[in-house]
């Protein structure tokens, strides 16, 4: 049987979160307000670290930076951010492991909770045909700054790699790979045959060594 290998994005391909780094580039832009936006920023960041982040109080905010405008204005943002900070973000040690996997003729899976409208170029740079992320509402072209059909944070990522492997014939966990960083990531983790931490924080690293998992400081 084909082989699945799911990939985290943020802090596991690459080096740090996507989503607050765009909403870092959008205040550094003047696209949003500096103290308010930076200062809670800062506090979700510290949130989801700590495992305690509130998901759709989070996602809003991130999703209020590109509320109102155009698919097509928020697509040439994304170019400019793409060049100037996600691709110095990308770990090069990741891109090795990421290619043995194609070479080896694993069906490939980008899993995230950070919003779609931010994850599908990441994706689409990396080669990903296959992507799970939190998906934006998009009425008449334009961003309504909701999301829809549920979370893809911890349960909420799991249940949906669960739908998509359903969907794509695979109908349990043996010969899954899964790679991240996080304790938000635990629920897959413990359901996939080979867990992988990368990078991990402490509360991962701890539950990693406690049950043998493969460990990669990719640093």
């Amino acid at each position: 049987m084909k082989q699945l290998t799911i990939f985290d994005l943020d802090n596991t391909i690459l080096k740090g979160d996507s989503d607050y780094s765009w909403i870092k580039y959008m205040i550094d832009s003047g696209f949003v307000d500096k103290d308010e936006y930076t200062t809670k920023n800062n506090y979700f960041y510290e949130q989801y670290e700590k495992g305690l982040l509130d998901f759709d109080e989070y996602t809003i905010f991130a999703l209020s930076t590109i509320k109102g405008k155009s698919v097509n204005n928020i697509n040439n943002l994304m170019k400019d951010f793409m060049e100037k900070i996600i691709e110095p973000m990308i770990n090069i040690y990741i891109l090795k492991i990421l290619h043995d996997h194609n070479h080896n003729n694993d069906e490939m899976l980008l899993a995230s909770a950070t919003n779609s409208a931010v994850v599908n170029p990441i994706a689409k740079r990396l080669g990903f045909n296959n992507v799970i992320a939190t998906e934006v509402e998009i009425i008449d072209d334009i961003y309504s700054g909701n999301y829809i059909n549920g979370s893809a944070l911890g349960e909420g990522k799991k249940d949906k790699v669960m739908q998509w492997m359903e969907l794509n014939g695979f109908h349990d966990f043996k010969n899954t790979t899964f790679y991240s960083d996080s304790i938000n990531d635990l629920p897959l983790l413990m359901e996939v045959e080979k867990p992988v931490a990368v990078n991990p924080d402490n509360q991962l690293r701890e539950i990693a060594l406690k049950n043998n998992w493969q460990i990669e400081d990719l640093l």
